[in-house]
């Protein structure tokens, strides 16, 4: 069962916020996501973890990207190197 979230009435102050497809990085589930603006994580309805992002994300900037052969746009920069946090690989070439 999906969760359904109310919408706040009319009479209460508006908050921007932004919708599109969101995945879970831990089990996988997509569903349609509503977040105000700059959310970076999502709870997921399927398995209730802080592990979801947009799968369309907004860009500011025009250019490159880096993305992890997994998908995941996200990474860890440690003193030992950059590895991603979804399946653990460390990365090169950038």
């Amino acid at each position: 069962m999906e969760k359904v979230i109310a919408f706040p009435k009319k009479e209460d102050p508006i908050d921007p916020h932004m919708t599109g497809e969101a995945r879970c990085l831990s089990c996988k589930h997509i569903w349609q996501a509503v977040a105000p603006i700059g959310a970076t994580w999502l709870e997921c309805p399927s398995c209730m973890l802080m592990r979801g992002r947009f799968i369309y994300p907004i860009e500011h900037n025009e250019g490159l990207r880096w993305s992890c052969d997994c998908g995941n746009d996200l990474f860890f920069v440690t003193p030992d190197g950059i590895y991603c946090p979804n399946c653990g690989e460390w990365q090169s070439g950038y």
